[in-house]
């Protein structure tokens, strides 16, 4: 391995401001040749500004960034990247062009620099982009695929893939995982583990703690745009959260109370989502949070689209306090009292050129129009209150979505269906770039303002279900394979459930009860 006291990379006395909100403040630290540096905060901490200062985003700011001890002074991401600096953003989509083939997005920085083609002949890049595919271990039976059609999962491997072809000298990676099933992350932390080897520095931005512990060798925090704490490896999970927002003992509250003896909300019977899915028997109870747990593909956004009309079922039913109900269209489902807030929200639940209380109002613009006239005070103060229990940092409530960080536009999403009453609401990876203390505010206030309704939360992230539920359910191949209360929980039994092959814990399931 490389000399790993050597500094790659220097920054001193970093400052960005924007208006009158100061972003950074006289940050300074060391990248050193093959070391992971994680850098961590809560959502609008400035690790953001900051990435978008190093990669060349953002070429006015205060203080000197050097690379190989020179001064270094970009005037765009392409001279950024030039200059070794390629960056995985944190929205898929903004990486990525849809109508494109993987192949072709694989090896699109080749295609735009031969200028001595007209039309692009595939015939040339396909082996590259075979090579570049393998890198990630995408099957290549999908180069030829049009990407539109793949997943979240299978779009970050791409762009991941196509950053890694470069053999950059620094690898910034945004929230890498947000996406990626517990085998694609493997993947990805083993490519990343080449990388060191091979002398390549990395910058891993991630809320998942544990994905940080396991695999940065230096965590920077960053605090109200400061640096918090530097920790060098070994470091605990616990130093790092202090570090970020303080103690958090007095945010966690987990509820002991005994539902069974509530009445049942939601009910579904024999309900098959999908072709070739097992059908699915399940209940929640009034009050109740439940957390239904799967990797990618575990079917578990399959049956939230059915519970929101948006997916009709293969077969079976679904009553709602008592009454069988058929769901045609999202119109009906919100008409129930249903609630949904999507996995991809960048494409399916943000408003960019809408404002903060804009695009938390906008579903429910008749309660602040009873005669016409909008009632934009009422409006305001609605929103207020609530963005204010979820801890939004925010410049002005009037403030457009694109200024806003991703976690904190997570933030919006989710108080848009918190703010009115439900019957259900169903939360799809609501926690997707949403820090620790996030999690605990969204998840207390559920708890506090969830009434005689009831949440369900579909997340792929074990951590992240037992923090907010009551009710842990694990989804695997589109069954349910475990259902309990989040009480005294063996987490390796659950990861077991989780991530084994069906047919296997079918053969466990025989051989205990064979034994007994």
């Amino acid at each position: 391995m490389e000399n790993t006291n050597e500094t790659i990379i220097r920054l001193e006395n970093i400052g960005k401001s924007f208006g009158a909100t100061r972003a950074l403040e006289s940050v300074s630290f060391d990248f050193k040749k093959s070391d992971i540096t994680a850098i961590v905060g809560a959502n609008g901490a400035g690790k953001s500004t900051l990435i978008k200062i190093i990669c060349g985003y953002h070429i006015s700011y205060d203080g000197k960034i050097f690379i190989d001890g020179e001064l270094a002074k970009f005037s765009s991401p392409d001279d950024a990247h030039n200059k070794g600096i390629e960056t995985v953003h944190q929205i898929i989509n903004d990486g990525i062009i849809s109508n494109m083939t993987v192949a072709e997005n694989l090896v699109l920085k080749d295609m735009l620099m031969d200028k001595s083609r007209i039309f692009f002949n595939k015939k040339n890049y396909i082996d590259k982009a075979k090579d570049i595919a393998d890198l990630v271990g995408l099957n290549r039976d999908m180069l030829n695929k049009e990407v539109s059609w793949l997943s979240q999962s299978e779009r970050q491997l791409v762009i991941i893939a196509r950053a890694l072809s470069s053999n950059p000298k620094l690898l910034i990676l945004d929230e890498p995982t947000a996406a990626l099933s517990e085998r694609e992350t493997e993947i990805l932390f083993e490519k990343l583990m080449m990388l060191k080897e091979k002398g390549v520095t990395i910058l891993y931005v991630s809320h998942r703690l544990h994905e940080i512990k396991r695999i940065a060798d230096t965590v920077v925090v960053i605090r109200d745009g400061v640096v918090s704490k530097i920790l060098p490896k070994p470091f605990e999970v616990n130093q790092v959260v202090t570090a970020m927002v303080g103690n958090l003992n007095a945010h966690a509250t987990k509820s002991q109370i005994n539902f069974e003896e509530n009445e049942i909300l939601l009910e579904v019977k024999d309900l098959v989502c999908y072709k070739g899915a097992k059908p699915i028997n399940f209940s929640i109870r009034k009050g109740e949070i439940v957390s239904m747990v799967g990797l990618i593909g575990a079917g578990k956004t399959e049956f939230g689209e059915v519970l929101f009309g948006i997916k009709k079922p293969i077969s079976g039913s679904i009553y709602l306090n008592g009454k069988k109900i058929i769901s045609k269209n999202i119109r009906d489902a919100v008409n129930s009292g249903i609630f949904f807030i999507p996995e991809d929200r960048s494409n399916n639940a943000v408003f960019p050129n809408f404002n903060i209380v804009e695009n938390i109002t906008i579903p429910f613009l008749k309660v602040f129009s009873p005669k016409i006239i909008m009632d934009k005070k009422k409006e305001k103060s609605v929103v207020s209150d609530i963005i204010t229990s979820l801890s939004l940092k925010y410049e002005s409530i009037d403030a457009m979505m694109d200024s806003l960080s991703g976690g904190n536009q997570q933030k919006v999403v989710v108080s848009r269906w918190l703010f009115q009453k439900f019957n259900l609401i169903i939360l799809d990876e609501p926690f997707q770039g949403v820090d620790i203390k996030s999690r605990f505010d969204i998840g207390q206030y559920m708890k506090e303002n969830i009434g005689d309704g009831a949440a369900l939360v579909l997340v792929a992230d074990l951590d992240e279900a037992i923090e907010v539920a009551n009710r842990i359910v694990i989804l695997n191949s589109g069954m349910i394979v475990f259902n309990e209360a989040n009480t005294n929980l063996d987490k390796d039994k659950l990861i077991h459930l989780m991530s084994d092959d069906m047919d296997e814990l079918k053969n466990e399931k025989q051989h205990t009860m064979s034994v007994i």
